[in-house]
């Protein structure tokens, strides 16, 4: 009991005090669990910083920040901390477009050439694509190949201006007839939106979504972040170190794909839009009526996964999840929400190569099960790479074969570990080891490993 008034009375101090920079929940034995798995998360992944949000019943259970926004500059991770999302923008964009569809703006199944004049490809069939084959990636238009982050967009005109670059461009197939992940055709809906209600993609997010929601820090303008909210981008360097990108993954031409900003605090507002069916604070943002169809499949993707109108339809055990991830240049993210448990999580880094998706998951069964601490694999590469520059392949087969044997559940040993690890070497030059990498790899397959 003394040890319980202790605790109860460090939490109050806490949330009393004046410069806390954000809420901390009571230590409850779930919540010591939490921090114990992002710890571990964020140190296995040599991450700079991690932020976790998750909302159950209406509440925010766990928000924190883990971290820093820079290595250069060392300050550290808040919940109000800005990251780049990726391509968690795009139900954001989806739901514009049902608001859209709800005014009678827009009709889903009508061509995008009737909102869009000037969209030309060179392929007839161009002109059968609809909006709700952008939405559900089933439009046959191809995936951006260069994102050119390294020259990015700022103008306004920026939308339109993208959209007529599709002229001499062919479709990967007959619009409807197959389904192929397309950011490009998610962008073209930021000129649709812009041209239908009259203002800006940008503009329109932030009066019709972000403002009524309360996500005061969220923006798909990434000038409007404020610097002292900011994360800044981190990439593996070309010794395997995390190290600060000169680039950061923003160009306007990108926004409903890819440009999202935003923090655990504003995610975990959107958590609450989703959860209530468009509903927050007693404004309803969308209709029912559109949260059903923007949840309902729309194509089957295999492993019993469907694609819905921007988001995934998957499983976490017995449950329905609705959910997306995003990975640019030095960022990763997900967001994931389970109407049957009223329960939504947000994860977003500020560094490469960190399975967002296959995190969001381990919080969400450690909350479902309250376990006291779930194990988190790491893809044994990670560990090689801090080897083989110094110590070579040899030693590095050596050490496989000694964590196979003594620590088979800290690594992960899945064949993809080594077949990314040699991309990574040939990323940066490293030609016989990439394929000493490789030889290795065949010679485990061929062993049976």
């Amino acid at each position: 009991m003394k040890t319980l008034v202790i605790l109860l009375v460090t939490a109050l101090l806490v949330l009393s005090c004046q410069t806390q920079k954000e809420s901390t929940p009571s230590p409850s034995p779930i919540h010591r669990a939490l921090d114990s798995l992002a710890s571990v998360q964020k140190e296995s992944y040599k991450l700079p910083g991690l932020a976790v949000g998750i909302i159950k019943d209406d509440s925010i259970i766990y928000a924190k920040g883990f971290g820093v926004r820079s290595l250069n500059s060392q300050d550290a991770i808040t919940t109000k901390s800005v990251f780049h999302m990726a391509s968690v923008s795009k139900p954001f964009a989806a739901t514009a477009i049902m608001q859209l569809v709800e005014k009678g703006k827009i009709d889903l199944d009508k061509p995008l050439v009737a909102y869009l004049s000037y969209f030309k490809m060179n392929d007839s069939r161009y002109k059968d694509i609809t909006i709700r084959q952008m939405l559900n990636h089933t439009s046959g238009i191809a995936d951006v190949e260069d994102y050119e982050w390294d020259n990015p967009q700022y103008d306004a005109a920026a939308a339109e201006k993208y959209i007529r670059q599709f002229s001499a461009d062919s479709l990967d197939f007959a619009p409807g007839t197959s389904y192929d992940y397309s950011n490009a055709a998610f962008d073209i809906l930021a000129d649709v939106i812009a041209k239908v209600s009259g203002s800006t993609f940008e503009d329109y997010m932030k009066k019709h979504i972000f403002e009524p929601a309360g996500m005061i820090n969220s923006t798909f303008y990434k000038p409007d972040v404020p610097e002292e909210l900011a994360t800044k981008p981190h990439v593996l360097g070309p010794t395997f170190k995390m190290e600060e990108s000169s680039i950061y993954p923003y160009n306007r031409i990108h926004a409903p794909s890819s440009t999202l900003q935003s923090n655990v605090e504003d995610m975990m507002k959107w958590a609450q839009l989703y959860l209530n069916k468009g509903k927050i604070k007693g404004k309803q943002l969308f209709n029912e009526s559109s949260y059903e169809q923007l949840i309902n499949p729309q194509v089957s993707i295999g492993n019993k996964d469907s694609i819905c109108l921007s988001w995934f339809s998957r499983s976490l055990g017995d449950y329905k999840k609705y959910e997306h991830n995003g990975g640019d240049d030095g960022f990763k993210a997900h967001f994931a929400f389970l109407p049957e448990k009223s329960m939504a999580i947000v994860v977003m880094t500020n560094g490469d190569y960190f399975p967002s998706w296959i995190s969001a998951d381990t919080f969400l069964e450690l909350v479902l099960d309250e376990k006291p601490l779930l194990p988190w694999a790491i893809p044994i590469h990670l560990k090689l790479s801090e080897h083989i520059l110094t110590d070579g392949v040899e030693e590095c087969k050596e050490i496989y074969f000694h964590e196979k044997e003594n620590n088979p559940e800290q690594y992960l040993f899945m064949p993809w570990c080594l077949v990314e690890f040699k991309y990574w070497l040939l990323d940066r030059n490293y030609q016989e080891e990439a394929l000493a990498i490789e030889k290795f790899s065949e010679e485990l397959n061929n062993m049976g490993e």
